[in-house]
């Protein structure tokens, strides 16, 4: 069964998703502090956190930075939520720390299973992929490993950014639609808006750095990753 750590200051939201996600078949852990969380973390490591984004003096970025800083802990899924920061760059900003999904409070039940549900499927079946290598000119990504390098050096990645940028290197120059990106990367779930895949393309360009201008947009259509020219 798979754990959940609920962080998230407010008791009230705190125990309506502790019981939400137990009514849903997850086991579930409320901590009210990221110092109590992190406490936790010494003895027991959850499959996923539902991270609040407003706690008491430690933004919720900067728990994302410790987790992903942490090679124990680095490939926790984080589900990132906030009444107060719902602006798409507040979004952007949140997956550039490290969070694998963004939502605003309050958020809808069953979405909020399906997204957590959907995280924890693809976790588990990245965790059974054989070994393998793709590779686009100085980027280099490990599938065993869940590892991306750029020129020699670790691009820190969430998990949907990772299955994102796998997707373009494994048909580069090909255009994908936002459709089929939603279809391959979130697995076509019907709440995805096309939005979800921008923010995404968004947050991976600024992670690659000059490479990132290689994924370009085809207006109204998707997105291509240009490797003809690399070396």
């Amino acid at each position: 069964m798979p754990k959940i750590a609920i962080l998230d200051d407010d008791p009230d939201w705190g125990e309506l998703h502790l019981r939400m996600l137990k009514g849903s078949g997850f086991e579930a852990v409320h901590y009210s502090t990221p110092g109590r969380f992190f406490d936790a973390l010494l003895k027991s490591k959850p499959d996923l956190l539902l991270l609040d984004m407003q706690l008491p003096g430690m933004h919720g970025r900067e728990v994302i930075r410790v987790l992903r800083a942490n090679q124990e802990v680095r490939a926790l899924l984080i589900v990132a939520v906030s009444a107060h920061d719902v602006k798409s760059e507040h979004a952007v900003k949140a997956l550039e720390a490290g969070a694998d999904e963004y939502l605003a409070k309050p958020v809808d039940q069953d979405l909020l299973i399906a997204r957590i549900s959907a995280l924890i499927r693809r976790g588990c079946s990245n965790a059974g992929v054989r070994q393998e290598l793709l590779s686009a000119g100085p980027l280099s990504i490990s599938l065993d490993q869940h590892a991306v390098t750029l020129k020699g050096k670790p691009v820190e990645l969430t998990r949907l950014e990772f299955d994102l940028l796998t997707a373009f290197v494994r048909q580069p120059n090909r255009v994908l639609t936002r459709s089929l990106v939603l279809e391959t990367v979130w697995g076509g779930e019907a709440s995805m808006g096309t939005r979800t895949v921008d923010k995404h393309v968004e947050s991976l360009r600024k992670k690659l750095g000059p490479f990132g201008k290689r994924l370009e947009t085809v207006v109204r259509v998707g997105y291509v990753l240009k490797t003809e020219e690399l070396k």
